[in-house]
């Protein structure tokens, strides 16, 4: 049974796409969720960099900041930022989430983030430089750990993202309980999409 996104649900994700990365990615997680890596098949230490760079762009943290409704002069007033520590604009932290998609590709060994009928039981982020408009962002993923607590696959993965000049930006280790299978998770959304 080939699971997609009705046309419907399609066009009311278009209205909200403004960016250029957001009109080209991907957001329909069922398309290839064939190539995403596996529970079972991740070994713990496996680590490779990220597919794709993410280059900060002004229209990247604008639509971050609509969305979020953050109206922080530290994200965006430049006049504002002149008395600041940092002296220019910087991207709100978690802004470090849109990059992290952006950089999982769909073969990449961290796409089993994208697995649809995941859980989130929680992440752990610690931040080192701010992220700022013209930066670009790598991402190192590594298989951290993985356990069977109460029946429910979990996975914990290390990344480290570093800018172009190779500075430390952010250490996250993102856990997520994953399905047992794509036919157990099928039966929760039968209906609903098409």
């Amino acid at each position: 049974m080939r699971i997609e996104l009705s046309e419907e649900a399609k066009e009311l994700v278009k209205k909200y796409l403004k960016t250029e990365k957001q009109k080209t990615y991907n957001y329909d997680f069922f398309i290839d969720e064939e190539k995403y890596i596996k529970w079972e098949d991740v070994d713990i230490g496996m680590e490779a960099w990220s597919e794709r760079v993410f280059e900060v762009k002004a229209e990247d943290v604008e639509a971050y900041l609509e969305a979020t409704e953050n109206y922080n002069p530290i994200f965006r007033d430049e006049e504002f930022c002149k008395n600041t520590v940092w002296g220019k604009p910087i991207a709100p932290p978690m802004f470090l989430t849109t990059i992290a998609f952006w950089l999982v590709g769909d073969s990449f060994v961290g796409s089993w983030v994208k697995t649809p009928g995941a859980i989130n039981p929680g992440q752990k982020i610690e931040f080192y430089e701010p992220i700022r408009v013209g930066d670009v962002i790598r991402a190192k993923m590594k298989a951290f750990d993985k356990y069977i607590k109460r029946g429910k696959r979990y996975l914990t993965y290390y990344v480290e993202y570093v800018n172009q000049k190779g500075d430390l930006v952010a250490k996250w280790w993102a856990t997520l309980i994953l399905p047992l299978t794509k036919s157990h998770e099928e039966h929760k959304i039968e209906g609903v999409w098409r």
